[in-house]
């Protein structure tokens, strides 16, 4: 192995145990505040990231989401009170969390299999962990490390590009992505008369949230065509339900997804908790934005073609 492959592969080693030493510090900060608020925003400060990629660089590495790891720990807390204490059942409820006891028991049950009643005078000693994460809750303790999720099958190609600034014609979406097509009808009516949709125009879509954190009706989406630089926005009158920017250019990772727009945030998942978890980048504090090689209009959805663009921390500038 020359010098050059051994270190790359020091720099991806030291990358990865950065990656989940934050990681470890959101899980501590999790377990002390279980009782508590845990907003996103919070919990990437506590991890260091950008709010943008926290919730996917998480997800990706745990193999489970935040929601659904305060949930689990929460469960799991509350079978060692079944077995550590004499609080009644409505009591732990309540401090997991559910509103009445019979809430906490469906979903106790469908996790450990018996009733939280069964459970206390079973023999079983502690609560199944039914999660891909190997983190588990532990009592007045801080666990040191974890061992990320990494998926097996994962056959991720990524490539390293260089982006120019990119001006683009836009239109606004408020609620769920499978809904934007009333923009990109805005934005083709608008763009076509001006002949502005031929030659290397791109379709490009930015979304600015995570629909696994973001409530539906508020996902910010921008439908977006590239149009050439010279391009002056206010040479015609008739552009006036379409908005002007710069897409910002730089260092990205892209990788293509094929399939349905419905499970973009899959490849988001992996793109982000496990590919960037064990590269030597580091993601900035913007959103991604995404490149529909093909139509929708006239393609099956599993023949979808999409490139996603993850900007990066520019090594050659720090």
């Amino acid at each position: 192995m020359g010098k050059l492959a051994v270190q790359i592969k020091k720099m991806r080693k030291t990358t990865q145990q950065s990656y989940i030493t934050r990681m470890v510090n959101v899980v501590n900060y999790i377990q002390q505040n279980l009782d508590n608020e845990l907003t996103i925003a919070v919990l990437a400060e506590q991890a260091n990231f950008s709010s943008y990629h926290f919730h996917r660089i998480f997800s990706g590495m745990l193999g489970e989401s935040v929601k659904e790891l305060i949930r689990r720990l929460r469960l799991e807390r509350a079978a060692l009170q079944l077995k550590t204490s004499n609080d009644s059942i409505l009591t732990i409820s309540l401090a997991a969390g559910y509103e009445s006891d019979m809430a906490f028991s469906r979903a106790f049950k469908a996790r450990a299999g018996v009733v939280p009643s069964k459970f206390r005078k079973s023999e079983q000693a502690s609560f199944p962990c039914l999660s891909r994460s190997s983190v588990r809750y532990v009592t007045n303790e801080h666990i040191s490390s974890f061992e990320p999720f990494i998926d097996k099958e994962l056959n991720m190609n990524v490539m390293i590009k260089q982006v120019d600034n990119m001006l683009v014609a836009c239109v606004s979406h408020q609620g769920p992505y499978q809904e934007c097509g009333h923009a990109w009808d805005t934005l083709f009516s608008t763009l076509a008369p001006e002949g502005l949709l031929g030659g290397d125009a791109k379709m490009i879509g930015v979304s600015y949230d995570d629909p696994d954190v973001v409530a539906p009706e508020l996902l910010r989406y921008e439908a977006c065509i590239s149009v050439e630089q010279e391009f002056s926005p206010t040479h015609s009158t008739n552009l006036k339900n379409v908005n002007f920017k710069t897409i910002t250019g730089g260092c990205y990772a892209v990788t293509t997804h094929i399939g349905p727009y419905e499970k973009l945030n899959e490849t988001y998942q992996k793109l982000f908790g496990q590919w960037l978890s064990q590269s030597d980048y580091e993601s900035v504090d913007k959103p991604c934005f995404e490149v529909y090689l093909n139509d929708p209009e006239s393609t099956e959805p599993e023949d979808l073609i999409t490139d996603i663009y993850l900007p990066l921390r520019d090594q050659a500038h720090g």
